[in-house]
């Protein structure tokens, strides 16, 4: 199964974590989000350790956020806050893509905007509605973001009921394989998938 082979390949990536992130969404999810020179400080380092500005420079991207730092909170507010209990099967693009778009403005780049910047940054705000494109892991084949959103959104409609609840207890079996339990907050459908292309993208032998 891809979404095995996937797990493979991340245990071989250092500094992934062993537990997918698990004990970071949690840290995570109990973050304010005011979109605020305090705040921006700390989250545009958390998009450089994950390697989503290059190569861009902070000043690129610090200044591009302050021009938009208005409408992403009133985007936020409009487009993220009435989904923040649901995940990406509960959402639409129309419903949510307002916020990521804005997102997509802030890192300069020569064409179309960077879906991996785009999708980092969400993610870290609301993972269970916006999925992780990667280079490394995945490959990105989605020169717009919003197309590898509904590409997850395809991809775990399309899998059968039983091989869902087949998949969800093998990921939880492999988070809580690092020595804790599966927080409330971890994106499960957005995992499962994100590892699922993971495994299609670098397959064992």
């Amino acid at each position: 199964m891809a979404t095995d082979t996937g797990i493979a390949f991340w245990r071989t990536k250092t500094p992934w974590p062993d537990d997918f992130h698990n004990r970071g969404y949690k840290k995570w999810a109990a973050e304010v989000r005011d979109f605020s020179d305090i705040w921006w400080t700390q989250f545009r380092k958390r998009l450089h350790d994950w390697i989503a500005i290059r190569p861009a420079t902070y000043a690129d991207v610090t200044e591009r956020f302050v021009e938009r730092r208005n409408a992403l909170s009133e985007a936020w507010a409009m487009s993220c806050v009435p989904f923040q209990n649901l995940n990406i099967t509960g959402v639409t693009w129309a419903q949510v893509g307002a916020f990521a778009d804005l997102v997509g403005e802030i890192k300069p780049m020569k064409g179309l905007p960077s879906p991996v910047f785009t999708s980092k940054f969400c993610h870290f705000l609301l993972p269970k509605v916006f999925p992780v494109v990667d280079n490394e892991g995945s490959g990105n084949r989605w020169p717009r973001y919003q197309q590898y959103f509904e590409h997850v959104q395809e991809v775990w409609t399309s899998t059968s009921e039983g091989t869902r609840d087949a998949l969800i207890a093998a990921m939880t079996k492999a988070v809580e394989a690092a020595g804790a339990q599966m927080n409330h907050e971890f994106p499960m459908v957005n995992k499962i998938v994100e590892l699922r292309l993971i495994g299609r993208q670098h397959p064992l032998g």
